[in-house]
């Protein structure tokens, strides 16, 4: 009896030693059919992968990456594949898709996003598609530049006449990076987007120098030595919650030059007798906030009508615009638009240049859904 019993235990734990190895072939099996042709990756893991990839490449051609900040160049896929810094997206997944990486000189280092196509299955989308999707012709909405401005006589030929702005009240182009809400201004001739900082950094003067020809501490209305300036330096450095900003800055030359009060035109031509080189961000310049409204009668920097029908109204700042009529006046927006005496205080807000490469995740641009990029 007893050894009736050894023998079936026996059977058993044969059988059972049978069962396992099935098991495990079938758990190997599975692994390996998902590391394969088989296996189908997410679409955000394969961009990470075609990131990485990217990365691995340039490691090894460090001299084909963009020497100047700003700069920009891509890689195709094909290219990875081929050199065995990653398979073909066929094998990650069952669309037929395609990509490159795009790869830009930043300040900090190097920005790398990838850019995947698979038809109709997903795309990835950049937050300036998103955005060029609804480009309006009357009300609230995005513009044409060319569309918008009010050339001077002897307009100078430069970027500042492509691209497009927002204009109007209500308009959905709220941005949400490192939990501040921005509002794109405009899109330029290189499809890099301008953004406004809806949070004030602080209210202060925009200048409280010595002022020699008047000999008192009156400032000066040239931004590029103004107490503005040194205050979006320092807040730009030591604000903890800028990473996404840093990364996608890019540096633009910005128009500081000053105007008068009767001045009409729209297209940046007067502030741009002055121009600052490479700037990641900067004040408000005057021309923007008079192209944003919607009003016929915002003709010139002091016209009330400018307040009219612009989502820009209700912020008040510092402009970066400098009057022509003294040397210690600038333009400021706060319970009215006004010129004011650069040792007043008024509110000091950011506008920051950010790259082409910010990837659209998701929401509508208003401000309780906001658009999220990465």
């Amino acid at each position: 009896m007893l050894e009736n019993i050894k023998r079936i235990d026996r059977k058993m734990l044969m059988m059972l030693g049978v069962l396992g190895a099935v098991i495990l072939i079938i758990v190997v099996a599975i692994i390996v059919v998902s590391l394969t042709s088989g296996g189908k990756l997410s679409y955000s893991k394969i961009e990470n992968k075609m990131v990485e990839a990217a990365e691995k490449y340039y490691r090894d051609n460090a001299n084909s990456l963009p020497s100047a900040v700003g700069d920009e160049v891509e890689i195709d896929v094909s290219t990875l594949a081929s050199g065995g810094y990653m398979r073909n997206l066929s094998e990650y997944n069952n669309s037929s898709c395609s990509g490159k990486v795009l790869v830009g000189k930043v300040s900090n280092g190097y920005d790398y996003v990838a850019s995947l196509d698979c038809g109709e299955d997903y795309k990835t989308r950049f937050l300036v598609d998103k955005l060029l999707e609804n480009v309006a012709t009357s009300g609230n909405g995005l513009y044409k530049m060319e569309d918008v401005v009010r050339k001077q006589t002897n307009s100078i030929d430069n970027d500042l006449m492509s691209g497009y702005i927002y204009r109007g009240e209500v308009v959905n182009n709220f941005v949400k990076m490192d939990k501040v809400l921005y509002r794109v201004v405009k899109i330029d001739g290189n499809n890099d987007l301008m953004m406004f900082a809806t949070n004030l950094i602080e209210n202060n003067v925009y200048d409280d120098r010595y002022n020699s020809s008047i000999q008192d501490n009156y400032g000066y209305n040239d931004y590029k030595v103004s107490r503005a300036y040194e205050n979006l330096q320092r807040a730009y450095e030591e604000k903890p919650s800028t990473d996404l900003i840093k990364t996608k800055a890019v540096g633009k030359d910005i128009c500081v030059g000053k105007r008068s009060d009767t001045d009409t035109a729209t297209d940046g031509s007067l502030e741009c007798s002055d121009v600052l080189e490479n700037q990641y961000y900067s004040l408000l310049p005057m021309y923007d906030y008079m192209n944003a409204s919607l009003d016929k009668g915002c003709t010139t920097a002091l016209s009330q009508e400018c307040n009219n029908y612009n989502y820009l109204s209700q912020y008040h700042t510092w402009m970066m615009t400098g009057a022509t009529s003294s040397s210690y006046e600038a333009y400021k927006l706060g319970t009215s638009l006004q010129k004011s005496r650069t040792y007043t205080n008024g509110g000091i807000r950011f506008v920051n240049y950010l790259s082409k490469r910010l990837v659209y995740v998701s929401g509508s641009g208003t401000e309780l859904d906001p658009y999220i990029v990465k």
